[in-house]
């Protein structure tokens, strides 16, 4: 348990240090384009219209009737202030302030400008105007905050304004009865008349102030249910604009960009089915690497394990000729054959250069170019190909030695090879007949190893139909071409006709590749060491190979 716990937990960190790999390798990509967003939004926030935004506070005091500090007085106080709020931005209000300043717009548009806030927990009221003029900008929070006092003040003088008209016309009327009555007791008149006009003056006087009292208790209502309205700061002329934020949206858009950037780099590098970890081919097929290959040039498409045996790569040759021989402990391989998926992958160059490896280990190695459609091997070996493999099958005997002119011999000590020989119509029944099982039977008499190079599995049967009849097979491989749909088929059918599959070769493995680049360094990081020039005596691939082969 605790092992498949360890197990989890290592390829969990060796996912995390994929993406932060990945991420690492594109930073390039990244970082431009962030600089790039970031760079568009200055330009484009330079060249906006600034705009202003200045703001007036308003105070809503209860009228004195209302004040309470119970429940029911602090919703009610609530309530109003809510409602203040929306009649600030009312066409009466907004109309009146485009009167008072004259400006050239309307109702609707200025109202796009306007925005009411409520300070919690008090009874303010926030008035904030966003103007490209920042002198207009306060003119028109102050207009609103004087329109809207008028307004307030006007509503609610207009629910008594009946009741105090009304009184205050009877007491004028009264009034004048007062007067008349004063007049003609002035004038001089009969006692009876005057005792009457006396006694009509004093119910006029009685009349007279009961209507002034209640008047006096009309105004008084009011003023005791009339809701207050003051500025308690008005508004000021900004300095700076609050739009465009030049900076801060310069900063956002650099990180958005950014951001953007790696969100399509993961998700390219998702929707990417070709193979580009070793990785994939363990967790997925169960295959073992059994070497990666750099990508590299090669004079005259020559091996370069032959014109360059002390370079990297050809270490990279010798390290998979070791993990191929130790492949085959238990099971000696004598014939091993190369191939591939797909074209262009590199099978040739592998096996014409673990031919060599091969032979440079002390052992005698013959390798046949069995490609008999696309053949390449006498190109790296600079021999001729008029005769070859194909020749075989022009004889009309059996086999009983092996013909002459066939087998040809490299610049490599111990490495013979077979070309292909004139193109047949038929390879793959060629390659499947009796003198082909009775030619590979002679070479095993005379050579420890055969290596036999094929055709990719999915373009044509040559390989699957030979891969019954050697000891193992090799599958090359390239990250960042070969996808896993197309390895998976080649590796099924390899599996359908009994094949040993070795293991697979990494074939044009470009360490500075974003894809699979971390892979490649981590694999030989722990050979760095080895592989250095300045110690040959202590590479693996060359104690091993000799050591294996004194055996």
């Amino acid at each position: 348990m605790n092992q498949i716990e360890q197990n989890e937990g290592s390829d969990s960190a060796d996912g995390i240090r994929e993406i932060l790999y990945l991420f690492w390798a594109w930073a390039w990509l990244i970082v431009l384009v962030g600089m790039l967003a970031g760079f568009i939004t200055s330009i484009v926030s330079m060249r906006t219209t600034p705009i202003y935004q200045s703001s007036t506070r308003l105070l809503v005091s209860d009228p004195p009737a209302m004040r309470s500090i119970d429940y029911t007085g602090i919703v009610n106080s609530q309530t109003v202030t809510r409602t203040y709020a929306e009649m600030l931005e009312e066409r009466p209000v907004l109309q009146g302030v485009i009167d008072q300043l004259s400006l050239p717009t309307t109702p609707e548009e200025l109202k796009e400008t306007i925005s009411v806030e409520l300070i919690r927990d008090t009874q303010l009221l926030v008035v904030i105007v966003e103007h490209p003029s920042p002198v207009l900008a306060a003119e028109i929070a102050n207009t609103i905050a004087k329109v809207f006092t008028d307004r307030i003040r006007e509503l609610q003088s207009q629910r008594y304004a009946a009741s105090r008209e009304s009184l205050a016309q009877q007491v004028s009327d009264m009034g004048k009865q007062i007067e008349m009555t004063n007049q003609a007791l002035a004038n001089g008149i009969e006692p009876d008349q005057k005792v009457q006009l006396e006694a009509r003056l004093t119910e006029y006087q009685r009349l007279y102030s009961n209507l002034v009292t209640n008047y006096e208790q009309v105004r008084l209502a009011e003023a005791q249910t009339s809701t207050n309205v003051v500025v308690s700061e008005p508004a000021t002329i900004p300095t700076v604009p609050v739009s465009p934020k030049t900076v801060r949206n310069t900063l956002l858009a650099v990180a958005a960009g950014m951001l953007f950037a790696a969100g399509m780099v993961f998700t390219f590098d998702t929707l990417d089915d070709t193979i580009k970890n070793p990785d994939e081919i363990r967790r997925m097929f169960g295959l073992s690497i059994l070497g990666m290959i750099a990508r590299h040039e090669s004079l005259d498409e020559k091996p370069i394990s032959l014109v360059q045996p002390r370079s990297p790569v050809s270490e990279s040759f010798r390290a998979l000729r070791t993990n191929t021989i130790f492949a085959g402990v238990d099971k000696p391989l004598y014939r091993i054959l190369v191939t591939s998926a797909t074209p262009q992958e590199g099978k040739t160059t592998v096996s014409a250069n673990l031919a060599v490896v091969l032979a440079q280990g002390e052992r005698k190695v013959v390798v046949i170019d069995a490609d008999l459609r696309r053949p390449q091997i006498h190109r790296k070996f600079g021999l001729y190909n008029r005769v070859g493999l194909s020749n075989l099958f022009l004889l009309m005997r059996p086999l009983d030695s092996l013909p002459q002119g066939v087998i040809q011999y490299s610049a490599a000590a111990k490495l013979a090879v077979v070309t292909s020989g004139k193109l047949p119509p038929n390879p793959a029944e060629l390659l499947t007949s009796q003198k082909m099982s009775q030619f590979l039977d002679m070479l095993s008499q005379e050579y420890d190893i055969i290596l036999i190079d094929t055709p990719p599995v999915l373009t044509v049967t040559d390989a699957a139909a030979l891969a019954p009849c050697v000891d193992g097979v090799l599958l090359v491989t390239m990250p960042g071409k070969t996808r896993l749909r197309d390895f998976q088929q080649a590796f099924e059918q390899l599996q359908t006709v009994g094949a040993r599959v070795l293991g697979v070769v990494l074939n044009e493995v470009d360490q500075r590749n974003r894809k699979y680049g971390y892979y490649y360094n981590r694999y030989y990081s722990k050979y760095s060491y080895y592989y250095g020039d300045s110690d040959r005596k202590k590479r693996p691939g060359d104690l091993i190979g000799k050591k294996v082969s004194a055996g």
